[in-house]
């Protein structure tokens, strides 16, 4: 368990790195130089959109809903517990606020909306490509779930964990190879997830989850 101090320290270094993303692609930073190059190397490489169009649904947030909605919410019913759903809905609401809101402000293209090396620079309200949905989703929801879950099974966490990490990865690469995001957007998308994780669940440990989660009627 996180202790106040190391919670609030992990938060705040998070919230510097998005920041930072935050300078970088408005302020049109090195950064931004970056995304350039891996467009380009996106394009280069020419993958099969088939697949990746379907790898990159693991960050879509109508599947996660779809999947985890119905689990948690029988474990709510089942233990008597508001925590399972109510901590998944705080998330989901947390990372989506933060996320619409750096979207409405920044209002960033995306990178198939490309025409010429100048219109990365274009800052269009119209837009909301930073930061990712996608990104900020796999890493909050599968991460919430993973987490409650294995609540009082910590054989299993690091299992649950790794597999939550490795979806994260495949969303990112998807999303880049078929290029629906900058690297920078994927980054930035990572940082609200975990945030909205953390800060969360965090609280969720200090109300004393863990005796609700084993309840049983």
């Amino acid at each position: 368990m996180l202790t106040p101090r190391r919670l609030t320290a992990y938060i705040a270094s998070i919230s510097v790195i998005l920041a930072v993303l935050v300078q970088q692609v408005v302020g049109w930073g090195g950064l931004s130089h970056f995304d350039r190059t891996a467009l380009e190397t996106a394009r280069d490489i020419n993958a099969n959109r088939d697949i990746f169009s379907v790898t990159v649904m693991f960050g879509l947030r109508g599947i996660i809903l779809t999947i985890c909605l119905p689990i948690l919410g029988f474990l709510s019913w089942r233990r008597k517990s508001w925590f399972p759903i109510g901590g998944f809905i705080l998330v989901l609401l947390f990372e989506t606020g933060i996320a619409g809101a750096i979207k409405m402000s920044v209002g960033r293209i995306f990178p198939y909306q490309l025409r010429d090396y100048f219109d990365l620079m274009r800052i269009d309200s119209g837009q909301m490509a930073f930061p990712s949905g996608h990104a900020a989703n796999a890493l909050a929801l599968w991460g919430y779930t993973a987490w409650y879950l294995t609540l009082n099974n910590k054989k299993w966490r690091t299992v649950a964990y790794t597999i939550v990490g490795i979806g994260c990865i495949v969303v990112g690469i998807s999303s880049w190879l078929i290029r629906t995001h900058w690297p920078t957007d994927l980054f930035a998308g990572y940082a609200v997830g975990a945030i909205a994780l953390l800060t969360v669940t965090c609280s969720m440990r200090a109300l004393n989850v863990n005796l609700s989660a084993t309840s049983r009627r």
